[in-house]
């Protein structure tokens, strides 16, 4: 494969005035810059099984965290972040309400958060980020977090544009603001479209569900959202032979983890007996100190609180308010899997 670089992108729609849901429905044509990390299995927050489910319209049954608020949010934050840009760079911001696609490759689709008229008389991307306080560490050492460079490398490939601009505000004060160059790559855009086209043509176009390969937590979760609840009265599920192996494995995981949880639990109670004379010793301090030979131990032995109510009380604001309990007490499930082996 070597790339084609004279080519102009697609039109492919206006976004301007069109509702949200018809908005959803054009992305499901292709593979936008934020499915990117989604669809080569490297997203923090979205399974390429998800992912897949999007493009078929397959519909959760379950709603997952409600995320609607924080992309709304992000949304009209957008011209902040561009503004904010604009003024600390002295280059000039403009938007495009244009999806585009990928001449060569029609898969590929671009929603561009704002353009940039570059001083040289070329144009450049720049891509508006909000971001949590907490995570401007992501960005410590003139980083970016790959799935944002991955999102701002597709949009590169898809516009055949060589510069691009990403942009973070982490607060309401533009001193919480960062932005980075990131210029193109094509040995990586080439390996990238291959994998992309892999997962469209191998998984949306043939239907065929995509591999479980990342986090289990994540994709748990993902299983529980889409399939619904646990159903007892569900007639059992026959599993295939080729599964012998891995219920194996999974017996011997099982015995494994179950020693260490009771080994665990003797150390436990070993530590709590060894510092128990020591706790009798520091009474309500929370501190101790032992020095011997030039050596000091620094010993804390601090309270911790958690709020809670008991089972009892529970019942009992279940029994005698139950609109208070039914308004503020929420249902959530889980799933417990076991396994055992009997001989027929």
């Amino acid at each position: 494969m070597s790339l084609n670089l004279n080519y102009k992108p697609n039109f492919f729609v206006n976004t301007e005035n069109i509702p949200e849901d018809e908005w959803l429905e054009w992305r499901r044509k292709g593979i936008g810059g934020s499915d990117v990390a989604a669809a080569l299995g490297l997203s923090p927050y979205r399974t390429m099984l998800e992912l897949y489910y999007d493009k078929i319209g397959v519909v959760p049954v379950e709603a997952g965290e409600d995320k609607s608020i924080t992309f709304q949010i992000g949304h009209l934050l957008e011209d902040v972040v561009a503004q904010i840009f604009a003024k600390k760079t002295g280059l000039s911001v403009y938007r495009d309400q244009t999806m585009y696609q990928h001449p060569l490759y029609p898969f590929m689709l671009a929603d561009v958060d704002r353009f940039i008229h570059m001083p040289d008389g070329t144009t450049a991307i720049l891509e508006c980020k909000t971001a949590h306080y907490d995570t401007q560490y992501l960005w410590a050492n003139d980083a970016v977090p790959r799935h944002y460079e991955m999102q701002v490398r597709h949009y590169m490939s898809v516009m055949n544009i060589d510069v691009a601009y990403i942009a973070c505000l982490f607060s309401n004060s533009e001193k919480d603001f960062v932005w980075r160059k990131i210029e193109r790559d094509l040995d990586e855009e080439e390996n990238t479209i291959m994998l992309l086209q892999d997962f469209w043509t191998r998984y949306v176009c043939n239907r065929v569900e995509p591999p479980l390969n990342e986090k289990p937590d994540m994709v748990l979760d993902v299983l529980r959202r889409f399939y619904g609840p646990a159903d007892t009265s569900a007639p059992s599920v026959s599993l295939a032979s080729s599964f012998v192996p891995v219920l194996e494995q999974l017996l011997v995981m099982k015995a494994e983890k179950s020693d260490l949880d009771s080994r665990v639990r003797k150390l436990d109670a070993q530590i709590k007996s060894a510092y128990a004379p020591i706790a009798e010793l520091m009474g309500p301090s929370c501190r101790a100190t032992c020095v011997d030979r030039g050596v000091t131990y620094n010993v804390s032995f601090n309270a911790q609180c958690r709020e809670g109510i008991s089972k009892d009380k529970l019942s009992a604001l279940k029994a005698q308010h139950p609109d208070i309990y039914d308004e503020f007490i929420e249902t959530t499930e889980w799933r417990t899997f076991k396994l055992t082996k009997s001989q027929n």
